[in-house]
């Protein structure tokens, strides 16, 4: 895998790079376009550079298609962390650890009263809201 890929800042800078050069190569074609020639050989060395320019637009264009297909392959492979550790991400794991919690607690009260010889809990859950 492409080094650059590897990390944000690096891909950030690929990318913008990439743009610069599809509008660079194409400022320079229609510059080259709207030019007034009079002379042949002028216009066949103006025809020349646009057809040069028009290759390299296409080489340009095809790179950004590759690493479009990069970042989707990571992405769906698992490899490109679109998500990150939001807020959202960081109070749902605070949420789960708190489930985990009670749970164990339950367990260990469930547990603590079959040994005792009870065979029914006295693990009641609190009413809210008078229900």
């Amino acid at each position: 895998m492409d080094a650059s890929l590897r990390d944000t800042p690096a891909l950030i800078v690929r990318i913008e790079k990439l743009r610069d050069q599809l509008v660079e190569r194409f400022q320079t074609i229609v510059n080259l376009s709207v030019a007034d020639r009079k002379d042949r050989n002028v216009t066949a060395t103006a025809q020349y550079q646009i057809q040069t320019e028009t290759a390299a637009l296409i080489v340009t264009a095809e790179n950004a298609q590759s690493l479009i297909r990069q970042l989707q392959e990571m992405w769906l492979f698992g490899q490109l962390d679109t998500l990150g550790d939001s807020k959202a991400q960081q109070q749902n794991d605070e949420h789960a650890k708190s489930i985990a919690g009670l749970l164990r607690q339950l367990a260990d009260l469930q547990k603590s009263t079959m040994i005792a010889g009870r065979t029914e809990s006295t693990f009641e859950p609190a009413m809210t809201n008078g229900d």
